[in-house]
C-alpha cells in the first residue's frame, strides 16, 4: 500500500505582532496566573504608544493593543502561553517551537486524509477565534 508522511509548515502572520493584549491576560488567568503576577504583566503589556518614520517623516503616535514586545525576555514566553493551547485541537502530530508550528501525520487513507483536513479546519477556527491569523502564503506542505 502507497502512503506518504505529510507535514504542513505553518506561519502565523506577524505573529509576535499580532497578538491581543486583552486575550492573552485572559488566558494568563486561566491558566491561574493572579495578582501582582498578573498585574506586572499587564503594566508590562499595556499603555505602549508607537509611531514610524519613513525616509525622515515621523507619524503621530497611536496606542499599542496587540503585541508581545520581541527581544524581551517576556515576549518569547508570551507568546507560547498564548499558544499553547492548539495541541488540544489536533489529532494528528504537531511540533511548535515559538511561532513555527508543523501539523503531519501519515496519509494511507481517505479517513486519515479527512482527519488531517479536520485538523487544519480546527487550527485555523482557532486561529479566527483568537485573532492571530495564519499566512497563507507562506503556509505549504511538505511531503
Amino acid at each position: 500500500m502507497d502512503w506518504t508522511y505529510s507535514i504542513w509548515s505553518l506561519d502565523y502572520q506577524k505573529a509576535f505582532d499580532t497578538v491581543p493584549h486583552k486575550r492573552l491576560l485572559s488566558k494568563l488567568e486561566w491558566y491561574g496566573t493572579h495578582g501582582q503576577v498578573l498585574n506586572c504583566i499587564q503594566n508590562f503589556l499595556m499603555n505602549r504608544r508607537m509611531n514610524v518614520v519613513v525616509n525622515g517623516s515621523r507619524s503621530g503616535w497611536t496606542d499599542v493593543y496587540s503585541q508581545v514586545p520581541q527581544g524581551s525576555i517576556l515576549g518569547p514566553l508570551l507568546f507560547i502561553l498564548y499558544v499553547n493551547d492548539l495541541p488540544k485541537k489536533v489529532k494528528c502530530g504537531i511540533q511548535m517551537f515559538a511561532d513555527d508550528t508543523k501539523l503531519g501525520t501519515t496519509v494511507q487513507t481517505m479517513d486519515n486524509q479527512a482527519k488531517l483536513q479536520t485538523d487544519l479546519d480546527s487550527l485555523e477556527d482557532w486561529s479566527k477565534t483568537w485573532l492571530l491569523k495564519f499566512n497563507c502564503s507562506k503556509c505549504k506542505l511538505v511531503k
